[in-house]
């Protein structure tokens, strides 16, 4: 479950960044992304040590994409105010749509 839960939040976290362009929630995403790694990693080390290990190696790459995106949040402020993204979800000019329910 552990594993399932953070990929879910992985994807969450996709979205945000990558197709709605909310930088500020992406940065409070992905270290949602990094802490869901570090569990399920514990979760699977407390079975099984190796696949503990082993599923937490990416963690490296977690703190890099951790640094990446807090980074790209505090150089891309808002074209329209000036001032960056809140660091926690608002509406604002992103909309998500499914393209499976547009007719």
């Amino acid at each position: 479950m552990a594993l399932m839960f953070h990929l879910s939040v992985g994807d969450v976290w996709n979205t945000a960044n990558n197709i709605e362009r909310r930088y500020g929630a992406a940065v409070t995403g992905v270290l949602c992304v990094t802490a869901s790694a570090l569990n399920a990693a514990y979760q699977y080390h407390n079975v099984d040590a190796l696949a503990g290990d082993l599923l937490g190696l990416p963690m490296i790459w977690f703190s890099v994409a951790t640094s990446l995106v807090t980074a790209t949040w505090q150089i891309n402020p808002n074209p329209t105010t000036g001032e960056r993204d809140a660091l926690y979800p608002v509406a604002g000019d992103a909309k998500t749509e499914f393209v499976w329910f547009q007719g």
